[in-house]
């Protein structure tokens, strides 16, 4: 593979549409931030997506190309509604899109696309590039997947070091120990950016939750409780709580497949599930 420097592989991240259409933070990862550097939007819970993983119910398409066809549709979840798009460039992903017949429950895989409008409003859709027609099994499953991973994510926020806010003199003796991980450096710049509400997105996932009750009753999650323990709330401006305990089970990894049930989708524990090679050039 000559002038190749290697490869890393993105990971699609279970995100709300809510979420999505909250983001406004867009950049470049590497130290040279080159062309070829993957991009990323940062949601507000501290979600670092290059792509993401959506399932939902598909309720509109039009083919609103000129001498090409380009696809839009509409995928809505518990949370809100978000445009998916797929033309000449993702053109199984359009073909797909085009023998649909709506409504009817999709996962889509994509890169999220972030527009700014000549008023200065954000808009996010998602470019798909991978589409499948999926049952509500699967749509369910994916709402209990997503509100853990938001949850767990909210957890993270709640460990980020908020600065003092008087003018008192601090030395690096006086703060506590900072945790560098990954998740939390990103919770740290999602905190920064957004000022993020914890206590207004753990309702949102409380509320998808709660969609599902009906179908939760006869599975082994009683209620959205088993999710939400242990979860930050904010109280007098400051974020408390504890990290949501961690599966045991290791993560699977795996191609998309286009199947109907959730048995050909990957294990569910983990978001590195979903993968999509990103190819690094030489600048």
């Amino acid at each position: 593979m000559a002038g190749m420097t290697g490869f890393s592989r993105e990971v699609a991240r279970r995100i709300f549409a809510e979420e999505l259409k909250s983001s406004n933070y867009s950049f470049r990862d590497g130290e040279d931030q080159h062309q070829y550097a993957p991009s990323y939007l940062l949601t507000p819970t501290g979600a670092k997506c290059n792509r993401v993983f959506l399932v939902g119910t598909l309720t509109e398409k039009d083919d609103i190309g000129g001498d090409t066809e380009y696809w839009r549709g509409r995928v809505v979840d518990p949370t809100g509604s978000i445009l998916i798009y797929a033309g000449q460039y993702q053109p199984e992903a359009a073909q797909i899109l085009a023998g649909l017949e709506a409504p009817c429950f999709v996962a889509v895989v994509g890169k999220p696309n972030l527009y700014q409008t000549d008023d200065g409003n954000i808009i996010i859709s998602i470019r798909a590039e991978s589409i499948s027609r999926v049952d509500e099994f699967t749509r369910n499953q994916w709402i209990l997947d997503t509100a853990r991973r938001t949850m767990e994510r909210l957890s993270d926020l709640g460990k980020v070091r908020v600065p003092p806010a008087s003018g008192d003199f601090t030395t690096a003796d006086s703060m506590p120990a900072r945790d560098s991980s990954p998740a939390v450096l990103d919770a740290e710049r999602a905190m920064q950016h957004y000022q993020t509400d914890i206590e207004h997105f753990r309702q949102m996932a409380i509320r998808a939750l709660s969609t599902l009750k009906a179908d939760l009753s006869g599975s082994t999650i009683a209620d959205e409780s088993a999710l939400v323990k242990g979860v930050p709330v904010q109280a007098g401006g400051k974020s408390v709580g504890k990290e949501l305990e961690e599966t045991d089970a290791p993560p699977r990894k795996g191609s998309i497949k286009k199947v109907g049930s959730l048995g050909g989708w990957p294990a569910s524990d983990s978001d590195e599930e979903i993968e999509t090679i990103n190819i690094r050039k030489k600048s």
